[in-house]
């Protein structure tokens, strides 16, 4: 759950004891440890200004009058615009005007590709420690299902899918649901079954995405005892479904150690809290396939979010989605080494091309690169100190540029904000990253903390976490309102997640990006915003801004001869292809004359799939020749590494050069 931290590391929430027992204390420390400290750092609570009172009300002027409700000035009129109040003083600010009491609905159709998603819990939804007794649990347990439902009507009116928490039972010292248990029991911390569905129901129109947690499983009375289903686990005697390399086959000699009976090595990284599932195994594949349709889908999920997907292949994700008929996916899949934008970005996109391998289901991807280039240029972890190059948000390597068809953007969510607070952007800036991803392309994802106030949340601890009622830095605007108003402008304009973006004219000290939806075209500024100089755009007031960003509506139907926009595609990238066995431990490498190997001194790992095929997504200038060639590494090199010693197998012979050849056999 809270998996990666921005130094590479893994947050596995505890490690086993020998005891079978799990301990959630702290995250991994880089030497494949796991501690037993505490997950939360400090008092876990993020400082948002003065915006949350102590009593869990926020004061917002006239917004917010405890019915949950928001005002949003006069906007949406009927005519399908939308209007702010009395926007654009001349001093950059918006101001919303009054709120109006009823809403009148827009008379344009929504496009089903417009949606933003929102993430429907964080870190202190289920709560861990004192208070787990079923019997006599404390207030705060087993009753966030019922928070959300009674958020239902807020929730169906602006978003089109509810990313839910892992839905099955789950370790008692993991309350938040990463380290399940029995995966068809679906009564867990954050409630039952029954109000599971309840919940599901309350909120729509909008749709249950679940969390799903199949790169390992807990035992139940010992390290690697499955229960309901067992997958043919017997305790002691038959482990064929965990992976041979799995720690408890040293961790408890006595049973799991006994065993001849394991799986293939394997196909990821490894998570040294609980078993890794082998996915090469069919009783796995299939037993995932049918808890997905006759366990999740049957409760009303209908698509899923995978969790720490770099755990196993990606093809797996595909064949899961292809399976079970999904309609949404989406992968974590947040690198392990420190925060590098090409290496990333690169990574990132050969999961996703791993999952359209062998007949799979394509599946999004959550845009880490894009989050790394929001956490340099505005400043992270409590630091309001970024370098300051909006530059990085044009980079290719941000899937929502060259690649927004796969890019699920986000702000934070419950690892990187929250309590956890692992990698959290600079809290004066949230407001700024919103207004850049709900105007751009992508499936954006709203964290619930920076949507709603603390008492919508039910008053279950951490106040200070629950920004939804404070103020936009540089506007009149709470965060909810700010949010409902980018969400409904997207709407209007007709902003879908495979638009193209153009980002000509931007410099290192202010990003400026345009995109042309159904119904008009958006100009966004992010930085030292200055006075546009496009056509469409010249002698126009921003509709809406704050500090650091300016958002300018205009007609445009075509972007400029001389954008250097991504596209829905893989524009601006080309995947290679070597085959090659090269046995455990080692892998295919790419090198060559594109971006990510720097003229031939780096080597970029591919990802491999069945029949020891290996792809690797690289960066090319459109329209480019170059020459490139396979060659085999150790597996534990980084995913972009210099190649420097001796331990390298080039493929023998010529270069091969793109675009005539894009595959080889070595």
């Amino acid at each position: 759950g809270g998996d990666n931290q921005e130094d590479g590391n893994t947050d596995t929430g505890g490690e086993n004891q020998g005891d079978g027992n799990t301990d959630t204390g702290d995250e991994n420390q880089g030497d494949g440890n796991t501690g037993t400290g505490g997950d939360n750092q400090e008092d876990g609570n993020t400082d948002t200004g003065d915006g949350t009172q102590g009593d869990g009300n926020t004061s917002t002027g006239d917004e917010n009058q405890g019915d949950g409700s928001t005002g949003t000035g006069d906007e949406n009129q009927g005519d399908g615009s939308t209007g702010t109040g009395d926007e654009n003083q001349g001093d950059g600010n918006t101001d919303t005007g009054d709120d109006n009491d009823t809403e009148t609905k827009p008379d344009y159709e929504i496009s089903e590709k417009s949606g933003v998603m929102l993430q429907g819990f964080n870190w202190s939804s289920a709560k861990r420690g004192a208070g787990y007794n079923k019997e006599k649990p404390s207030p705060y347990w087993y009753k966030w299902y019922d928070v959300v439902a009674n958020r239902g009507a807020d929730i169906g009116d602006k978003f089109a899918y509810l990313w839910c928490p892992p839905p099955s039972a789950t370790d008692t010292a993991s309350s938040e649901g990463y380290a399940p248990t029995e995966l068809n029991n679906l009564n867990n911390c954050y409630g039952t079954e029954s109000e599971l569905k309840s919940m599901i129901q309350a909120i729509k129109p909008t749709k249950a995405i679940a969390d799903i947690v199949v790169n390992h499983r807990a035992g139940s009375t010992s390290w690697g005892d499955f229960t309901n289903p067992t997958w043919g686990v017997v305790k002691g005697s038959n482990y064929a479904v965990i992976c041979s390399d799995d720690e408890g086959f040293t961790g408890e000699p006595s049973l799991m150690g006994a065993s001849s009976k394991r799986g293939a090595a394997d196909t990821g990284d490894g998570y040294g809290a609980y078993r890794d599932l082998d996915h090469t195994n069919t009783t796995v594949q299939q037993g995932i396939v049918d808890w997905m349709n006759n366990v999740l889908k049957q409760a009303g999920f209908v698509g899923w979010r995978y969790d720490y997907v770099k755990g196993f292949a990606g093809e797996y994700v595909g064949q899961y989605n292809a399976g079970s008929n999904a309609e949404f996916s989406v992968g974590e899949y947040w690198p392990t080494a420190g925060y590098s934008s090409d290496a990333w970005g690169t990574e990132i996109k050969n999961w996703i091309s791993a999952t359209a391998s062998n007949g799979g289901q394509k599946s999004k991807a959550f845009d880490f690169a894009l989050k790394g280039a929001m956490n340099t240029v505005f400043g992270n972890k409590g630091s309001n100190i970024g370098n300051s190059d909006y530059s990085l948000l044009a980079r290719s390597s941000n899937l929502v540029i060259s690649q927004p068809a796969d890019a699920v953007t986000f702000v934070d969510n419950h690892d990187t904000g929250s309590t956890q607070k692992h990698w959290y952007l600079d809290p004066v800036d949230v407001g700024t990253a919103y207004a850049f991803i709900l105007t751009h392309p992508g499936y954006p994802c709203v964290a619930w903390q920076h949507y709603f106030t603390y008492a919508e949340s039910g008053s279950i601890v951490d106040p200070e976490q629950y920004i939804g009622g404070s103020t936009v830095p540089g506007t009149s605007n709470t965060y909810r309102k700010h949010i409902d108003y980018l969400i409904d402008l997207r709407n209007d304009v007709g902003i879908e997640y495979d638009d193209k973006v153009s980002t000509s004219g931007t410099s290192s000290s202010c990003y400026v990006g345009e995109i042309i939806g159904n119904n008009g075209s958006l100009l966004v500024m992010i930085g030292n915003v200055t006075t546009p100089t496009r056509e469409e755009y010249k002698g126009k007031q921003p509709i809406y801004s704050g500090t650091n960003f300016a958002i300018y509506r205009g007609n445009a139907t075509e972007l400029p001869e001389d954008d250097n926009s991504g596209d829905s595609g893989n524009g601006g990238s080309v995947t290679l292809t070597a085959t090659k066995d090269v046995g455990s431990g080692y892998a295919v490498y790419f090198t060559g004359a594109f971006d990510e190997a720097e003229n031939w001194t780096k080597a970029v790992r591919g990802t491999w799939s069945d029949g020891n095929v290996w792809k690797a997504t690289v960066t090319i200038t459109e329209g480019q020749s170059f020459d490139w060639k396979a060659l085999k590494g150790s597996w534990s090199n980084e995913t972009i590494v210099p190649i420097t010693g001796d331990g390298w197998e080039w493929q023998p012979g010529s270069n091969n050069t793109y675009p005539s050849k894009t595959s080889t056999t070595f």
